[in-house]
């Protein structure tokens, strides 16, 4: 895909008292009195995070890091750095006003905790990453912070999905000048969900599509819907890809500067997603109670050379069930 590129991070947490059920696999799921679940895990990122090298095609664990200091819990989070040059494993930190300090010369990552509430930095220099700008059909840098879901929450089980974030673009800075094509070149940052078919009697099982919620594009002050095949790049996962607008989400435009808010119950554009893959074509072994929610990524994808930094907190994703 050239007009858009897949981007990811999430955390959740509820106002009322939890209770705790042990899976299967181990992982322990959060499920509230009413009937509410909170879908991401260690949403302060007191467990660490697993980094994972520059090729996609061989996503493993080449390091962890520990902002706030191991724990005996295996991680939750990993970040992917998918065509990077420079690539963080297990560096060791620095601290400055609290803030806790990952780098190299390509990227920074910064964690500042601030009562019951993680402020995540994200930078990537393009500057840096790119020898000449980039041409169609090559790959480009990811900082994405992700996390699957061992136990995936049904579609079908689900009255309302509540999604909710704050953000700041730090800078985004150009250094392609003439060079720039808007069919090539961006960098941009979306939160998105990997819808998958999670019915082992189906005949669509495993197939899945993606669904995007946009916070940043350097070449729109409003993002627009998009809907298209996952293409653009050798290792394109060639899925059905859905992005809904961003003044569905919050009013105002991150090229401000200024911190926008989102929370949102995004169920029902997550279920017109659905229908609009099957109409184009996609997920056609698949009916809506097939579904579910398998992943989920937010961080810069940056197609183009530009130095670009954001800053995320208060992050959550809530299901609540019928």
């Amino acid at each position: 895909m050239e007009n858009n590129f897949i981007a990811l991070i999430i955390m959740a947490s509820m106002a009322c008292s939890p209770k705790q059920a042990v899976k299967p696999n181990g992982d322990i799921q959060t499920i509230h009195d009413n009937k509410t679940i909170e879908i991401i895990k260690d949403s302060s990122f007191t467990n660490g995070i697993q980094m994972i090298g520059a090729n996609s095609s061989q996503p493993d664990v080449i390091g962890t890091i520990y902002p706030f200091g191991k724990t005996s819990t295996a991680p939750s989070w990993k970040i992917a750095q998918w065509a990077s040059r420079f690539v963080m494993n297990d560096d060791k930190p620095s601290v400055h006003n609290d803030t806790v300090v990952y780098m190299n010369e390509g990227k920074r990552i910064t964690f500042l905790k601030q009562g019951g509430s993680t402020t995540v930095g994200l930078e990537v220099k393009g500057s840096k990453e790119y020898l000449s700008p980039r041409k169609s059909n090559e790959s480009w840098p990811h900082l994405l912070m992700e996390q699957s879901f061992a136990d995936p929450v049904n579609l079908k089980d689900i009255k309302a999905l509540n999604y909710a974030i704050a953000a700041k673009l730090m800078y985004a800075k150009d250094h392609l000048g003439s060079a720039f094509n808007k069919d090539l070149h961006t960098t941009q940052i979306t939160f998105i969900l990997s819808v998958q078919n999670t019915n082992k009697n189906s005949p669509g099982y495993r197939d899945y599509f993606w669904f995007g919620l946009p916070l940043y594009d350097y070449r729109y002050r409003d993002i627009a819907a998009y809907a298209a095949q996952d293409l653009g790049k050798e290792d394109a996962t060639k899925k059905f890809i859905s992005f809904v607008a961003s003044n569905e989400l919050f009013s105002g435009s991150m090229h401000d500067g200024n911190w926008i808010t989102i929370n949102k119950d995004i169920y029902p554009l997550l279920v017109s997603a659905f229908k609009l893959a099957q109409q184009r074509g996609f997920l056609k072994g698949s009916t809506i109670d097939d579904m579910g929610l398998s992943s989920t990524n937010l961080g810069w994808e940056v197609p183009g050379t530009y130095d670009s930094g954001i800053l995320l907190k208060d992050l959550k994703l809530t299901a609540t069930l019928k």
